[in-house]
């Protein structure tokens, strides 16, 4: 496998990860509530739906250190690897990893600015 079927293999790999995730969440939803359906017209007293939790500061925090960590490696490697393999497959680590990084950068910032906010 050349650098460049690697160059269009790893795009085309992370277009199908969110839509795979997107459509497995649908199908676990849409049994669910076929279940919950069946429940009713057997007349099966159900519990109320859970309400969805707002996310708490750490939750940024979390994320940001993670999109941070992923960022700085996929940059530290399309640089590292930059003479080795040459061509557009470095520049896609690069940048990939810079984009990244600055979100966990953003995402850290927002919690330090909401930490701070709350004090």
């Amino acid at each position: 496998m050349g650098p460049e079927i690697l160059a269009l293999f790893i795009p085309i790999v992370a277009l199908l990860i969110p839509i795979f995730a997107i459509y497995f969440h649908y199908k676990e939803e849409l049994e669910r509530r076929k279940e919950r359906m069946l429940a009713i017209e057997k007349g099966v007293e159900l519990p109320p739906e859970p309400v969805p939790q707002p996310p708490t500061p750490l939750d940024y925090l979390r994320k940001g250190l993670i999109f941070l960590a992923i960022g700085l490696a996929l940059t530290i490697g399309g640089w590292t690897s930059a003479g080795k393999m040459g061509g557009p497959f470095t520049s896609y680590f690069k940048i990939g990893g810079l984009i990244l990084t600055f979100i966990g950068t953003a995402l850290v910032i927002f919690y330090k600015i909401q930490d701070k906010s709350k004090k």
